[in-house]
């Protein structure tokens, strides 16, 4: 890269019974082939806000809604900021977008730590996002 700031990106940490999404996005990059990340995608320019980008992304790849929580925290990984929120989704029967998505699964945070410790997530702050959605909104999602 050359240092140039390419279009933000929303993801969202998304909880359900102590568990949370992780999704297998198609990527062509050769070092995170079949590696694991939170859903989301890029922020359109007709996106309204940050919570209308991510409630469209998990839409398009999920044909999910959700209660967006609030929040979570900003990350850059390969010159692209991330901003991360906690979401609730309102079902957890929802359809896969094949053309996007490769696969899903459902992890506690034990497994997250796991997979994170193997090298088998994305970007590398997967976990870190996840720990921080359970700092800041714990009490609000167990209660």
């Amino acid at each position: 890269m050359n240092g140039t700031i390419r279009v933000p990106a929303v993801r969202a940490v998304v909880l359900h019974e102590g568990r949370f999404l992780l999704a297998q996005h198609h990527n062509h990059l050769p070092d995170t082939v079949g590696k694991w990340g939170l859903p989301g995608g890029r922020i359109e320019s007709f996106d309204a806000d940050l919570i209308a980008a991510l409630r469209r992304e998990l839409h398009e790849e999920f044909a999910m809604t959700a209660d967006i929580v609030g929040f979570v925290a900003v990350y850059t990984y390969r010159c692209r900021a991330h901003q991360v929120f906690l979401a609730r989704p309102h079902s957890v029967e929802f359809t896969v977008k094949a053309d996007e998505i490769l696969g899903t699964a459902w992890l506690t945070l034990p497994e997250v730590t796991e997979w994170h410790e193997k090298g088998r997530l994305h970007t590398g702050f997967e976990l870190p996002a996840i720990r921080a959605s359970l700092a800041r909104y714990g009490k609000l999602v167990r209660g």
